[in-house]
């Protein structure tokens, strides 16, 4: 979709959020039927999508509020794995007007809690333009973004900005900043999308696919710019601009196994959710947990068959 059409769109459908957030199966319905350009089978889910669709509409999401919460999750990674494994936090705040720049370091990160995709890089604050910052998080904390898009776990965060430490490798040794995002299945990790090359402050970047063992999936991997075409007409138009090229493959990172039994400890309890690291220095550093991903735009449809089949949703339709 065009981003000036949807941004269009996205503001006329505001106003109504609070009609919208009475019909999230209808809203997700709209989003699947513009990705997938047919119906979500919701009484016999078959592919990974049709599956989150389901577990989001169907399950028990009583703590997919607090762990898709950018502030609340905190405590549930110190419980569960570390406070060593935790950003560290320089100010909460319920609106920019009460950031006090001048108590803040020369570089930081601000994010608001409550829904995605909501950062600002601080590189140096002196050269920031601090009306236009907080203008901006004011308007994402104002931001419907649960009700415009059906997660309605999102509705349930309470709207916060977070100043945290900026994250930078200070060792030559080191790559650059890489998210890596491990999908897991009842805390197992299977996959890892590895994002790297990233534009600071956009959406743009490249993007591989490991297995546990640093295996790569080249094949499995799509590179999809921040442009206003869809994803398949870029396909149409090359593979090799939709594939990621194999000249993105990183060594196996020295601290894999620890980032692993951190990702599988975070999902345990869950059929399925990714866990987003980061590797700063050689430490793992949590980054958030995302239980309705936007796989589309990222890895292809042969990966997403396979990890359809390793979300049972058998036993929980029993119990409704």
């Amino acid at each position: 979709m065009n981003i000036f059409i949807k941004s269009v769109l996205i503001k006329a459908a505001t106003p109504f959020s609070p009609l919208l957030k009475k019909f999230p199966n209808i809203i997700w319905k709209i989003r699947y039927c513009k990705d997938y350009k047919k119906f979500p089978n919701l009484k016999k889910p078959q592919s990974f999508m049709e599956k989150i669709l389901w577990l989001s509409l169907y399950s028990d999401t009583s703590m997919w509020s607090k762990l898709a919460d950018k502030y609340r999750v905190r405590e549930y990674v110190i419980d569960r794995c570390g406070e060593q494994y935790v950003n560290k936090i320089y100010g909460i705040y319920n609106s920019a007007i009460e950031i006090d720049y001048s108590l803040l370091p020369k570089s930081f990160v601000l994010k608001t809690a409550n829904s995605c995709a909501t950062n600002i890089i601080v590189k140096d604050k002196n050269i920031l333009n601090i009306k236009e910052t907080n203008h901006k998080l004011n308007k994402w904390l104002k931001f419907p973004y649960g009700e415009l898009t059906g997660q309605l776990h999102y509705t349930q965060i309470e709207p916060l900005i977070i100043a945290e430490k900026f994250m930078e490798q200070t060792k030559k040794s080191e790559q650059s900043l890489i998210d890596y995002k491990f999908f897991c299945f009842n805390g197992v990790p299977k996959y890892v999308v590895i994002y790297s090359d990233r534009e600071e402050n956009t959406h743009n970047y490249s993007v591989m696919v490991y297995d546990m063992d640093w295996n790569a999936y080249p094949e499995f991997a799509c590179w999809i710019p921040c442009l206003p075409v869809p994803a398949a007409f870029l396909r149409f138009l090359s593979e090799s601009a939709y594939r990621c090229p194999i000249s993105d493959i990183i060594p196996r990172p020295s601290a894999l196994e620890e980032m692993i039994s951190i990702a599988s400890r975070l999902s345990e309890p869950f059929p399925f959710v990714r866990v987003d690291l980061y590797l700063i220095n050689g430490s793992p550093i949590f980054g958030e947990m995302t239980f309705t991903p936007d796989v589309i735009s990222n890895i292809t449809p042969e990966l997403t068959d396979q990890m359809s089949k390793w979300i049972d949703i058998t036993s929980l339709k029993q119990q409704l």
